[in-house]
């Protein structure tokens, strides 16, 4: 058996979505809902919607640079459990590429980010269900599209 890599554990877990990258409680995804106008950023697609909210990092709160992410799919819009993870997973992936930069933008700003993605209308066209392969290549165009827009409009705001 091939000896464990720790450095290289280390790494691939960085990549992923520790803990404290994550959104986890109702009352989180609730606090970026309800943010306020001034300190937050609502944008959607076909498909997807997303609210970002920041406040300025502060002793008790987590420290400047921080970005949560949470991703939300309800049987409203996906009916099969596979369908949600699987919405989940390519989303989770599409923050996972531009996280480095909404953290360096974060720590920029002396903030801490928050990111809730919701899917938000069924995974149908004209009511037939879309082939597999269409939606999720239409769900990763639009989120990496939302992610890319929320990440210059934040640094216009927070300039």
């Amino acid at each position: 058996m091939a000896a464990i890599d720790v450095k290289g554990a280390a790494a691939e877990y960085r990549y992923g979505f520790a803990p404290a990258r994550r959104l986890k409680t109702p009352a989180e995804f609730a606090a970026v809902l309800r943010a306020p106008r001034e300190q937050s950023i609502r944008a959607a697609r076909q498909l997807l919607s997303i609210n970002v909210a920041w406040v300025a990092a502060a002793m008790s709160s987590p420290p400047a640079g921080t970005v949560r992410f949470g991703v939300t799919v309800g049987k409203r819009n996906a009916r099969r459990s596979v369908d949600r993870a699987l919405v989940k997973r390519i989303v989770r992936e599409a923050c996972r590429h531009q996280a480095g930069s909404f953290e360096a933008e974060a720590a920029r700003a002396s903030a801490c980010i928050d990111i809730a993605v919701r899917l938000k209308s069924p995974l149908v066209a004209d009511g037939e269900a879309l082939a597999m392969r269409a939606w999720r290549r239409q769900v990763r165009a639009e989120a990496d599209d939302l992610l890319r827009d929320t990440l210059s409009q934040i640094k216009q705001r927070l300039a």
